[in-house]
Formats: C-alpha cells, sequence, structure tokens
C-alpha cells in the first residue's frame, strides 16, 4: 500500500507491525526492530559507509527516487537499515544500506523515517551490504561492485585468498546470480590477487592455444581446422558442451567425410566432483549421444575424444594430453 510522504511516518509509528523485516540470518545478521529515528541521529557516509558499491548513485537516479517517494510510498517495501553503534556518540546509529533512499527522503524535506536496526559483526554487515541491492531491482549490483567486495574481503584478511573461499562468499552473499557470473566474478578476483590455483583453467582459445604453443609436444589444431597430419578436423571443448560439439562433427562429416578429434577441458573440480570424475562424465555423455543417434539411423560415428588438456599442476604432464585410457585405468 502506498502512504502520502508527509504522512507516512506517524502512520508507521501506529502501525509499525505492517513494516516488512528482512532476514538476514543467513549472513549471521539479525533483523532486531523496524524503529523510527530522526536523521540527526544517524551516521550517513556514503563515500566510505558504503563498501560493497564502486559508484554511488547518479543523480539521475536519485531525482527518480525523489519523485518516487514524493507520490507515496509503498510500505511493502523494506527499509532502510541502521545499526547502533553506543550512546556515546553525537550520531548513535550509522546507515548500512539504503543510502540512495535516505538521500531521496531528505531531498523530500522529511526530518524522520523508519529503518529496520540491525545486529552484527562488521563482516557480516558487509556481507549484508552486499547482498542488499540484489532484492532491489532499481540499484542491482554490477559486476565491478562484487569484485570490489570480494577483493576487499580478502585483502582485509577475513577470507582466504583461495578460489573455494572466493567462490563460498560469492554464492552466500549473491545466491541467486548465474553459474555464469559468478565463474566471471571469481576469475577476475582471482586473477587481481594473483590467487594461487592447483588447476589450470583454459577460459578462452587463445589460453588453449598458448598451451599449445608454450608447453605441448605436439602440435593441435582448435577451432575446426583440418588436420593434414592426422587426416581428421580439430576442435577444442569444454564440458557441457558434448551435444554441440557431437552435432557440429556429425555436420562436418556429411560435408567432408572427415571425422573430427575432440581436445576437452573441465571447469574447476568441486567437492561432489573432481577432475577425474568430470572428466568421466563426459566420456559416459558422448558415449549416451551416440547411441541415442545410433537408434535414430546413425551409422558412422565421426567423432574421436582425442584427450583432456593437463589441469592438475601437481600430478599431469603439462606436455600432453591426459588420454581416456588414463581416465579408464
Amino acid at each position: 500500500m502506498r502512504i502520502p510522504l508527509d504522512t507516512c511516518v506517524s502512520y508507521v509509528e501506529s502501525n509499525i507491525h505492517l513494516i516488512p523485516v528482512p532476514d538476514w540470518t543467513h549472513l549471521n545478521v539479525i533483523s532486531k526492530d523496524t524503529i523510527i529515528l530522526n536523521f540527526d541521529e544517524i551516521y550517513i557516509d556514503d563515500i566510505d559507509g558504503n563498501t560493497a558499491k564502486v559508484e554511488t548513485h547518479t543523480g539521475e537516479e536519485i531525482e527518480t527516487l525523489k519523485n518516487s517517494f514524493a507520490e507515496g510510498v509503498d510500505l511493502k517495501e523494506f527499509p532502510p537499515a541502521v545499526c547502533f553503534r553506543g550512546s556515546h556518540y553525537d550520531k548513535p546509529y550509522v546507515l548500512k544500506y539504503g543510502f540512495g533512499r535516505s538521500e531521496a527522503i531528505l531531498l523530500n524535506k522529511q526530518k524522520s523515517w523508519f529503518f529496520t536496526l540491525l545486529e552484527g559483526d562488521d563482516d557480516a554487515m558487509e556481507d549484508v551490504q552486499a547482498a542488499e541491492n540484489e532484492q532491489l531491482p532499481k540499484r542491482i549490483n554490477k559486476e565491478v561492485d562484487m569484485k570490489k567486495f570480494l577483493t576487499a574481503k580478502v585483502r582485509e584478511g577475513k577470507i582466504g585468498n583461495t578460489e573455494k573461499d572466493i567462490r563460498d562468499k560469492f554464492k552466500k552473499v549473491y545466491p541467486n546470480r548465474t553459474k555464469e557470473v559468478v565463474n566471471r566474478v571469481v576469475q577476475q578476483v582471482m586473477e587481481d590477487l594473483n590467487t594461487p590455483q592447483p588447476y589450470i583453467l583454459y577460459t578462452s582459445t587463445p589460453r588453449v592455444q598458448q598451451w599449445i604453443d608454450n608447453h605441448s609436444s605436439e602440435n593441435y589444431v582448435i577451432e575446426g581446422e583440418y588436420d593434414i597430419k592426422r587426416d581428421m578436423y580439430g576442435v577444442h571443448c569444454k564440458e557441457g558442451y558434448q551435444y554441440r560439439v557431437v552435432i557440429a562433427a556429425c555436420e562436418r562429416y556429411l560435408k567432408t567425410g572427415k571425422f573430427t578429434y575432440v581436445m576437452v577441458h573441465c571447469g574447476s573440480p568441486t567437492a561432489k566432483k573432481d577432475l577425474k570424475t568430470k572428466r568421466k562424465n563426459f566420456i559416459d555423455d558422448v558415449a549416451n549421444i551416440r547411441i541415442a543417434l545410433e537408434n535414430c539411423g546413425l551409422t558412422v560415428w565421426p567423432i574421436v575424444i582425442e584427450g583432456f588438456f593437463p589441469q592438475d599442476k601437481e600430478s599431469e604432464n603439462l606436455k600432453r594430453l591426459v588420454k581416456v585410457s588414463d581416465i579408464d585405468s
């Protein structure tokens, strides 16, 4: 429901139970109450206090928010949030999120407002500051914000400089982001921090070509070119793209009568799937695709799994592909 701006605080005072309270317990922060405060009781610093943002709100965004509030306040939305830092301060409360909304409310000449009172340590509060924007499509986190947040966590010693710690923190704070965003941001953070990596990740075609040029004892083609030495076409493929590479190989055979060899790389191992499991899954998936296509009339299987790129720095020879026979053994 929308309440006129000028009567909103008095209405909330009598109906404070109507104000929604966010649940941040998964980030180790407690939402204590909804409280009404005068703005002169609150320390607001959108320069250093808004740690989860690289860029603050633009003037246009603030003007839009100001006009939105002037037209009435939607009480179904979560209010800004504060924490209590001590009664010995002139401003005993600190604004934790809702910087743009608070600025817009002040521009509308409001002296007081209602806030969610939060309780938690500094690390948990920073997590909430980052996560809170995920709930608000009008000011969604950008990837540069996520990178800044995670990099700061490592540099401040609040999480370790390992891929697992960085990835776990991302998933905790930004649980609704796609796998592609997770991988992209985590990789950027790791590159920024020179995070030690026990595994090699082939993140692009140039990275694959670097392995061929700098390490491999044999030469390969990787972008569908014809390999004269092997009398086949060659491609590289990441796990998850099995169907695409199979169909492309079948189309290539139809046009040229030549087979295609495939070199495979995997994403980072996880607690549930180590590197060997990921590779075995790829092999099994391709075998299942073959069975399905042969049952539909396919008579020629024009694909050879040439091998898997070396990825384990400690145990695998960087000069050669890991063969299918090595995985099955």
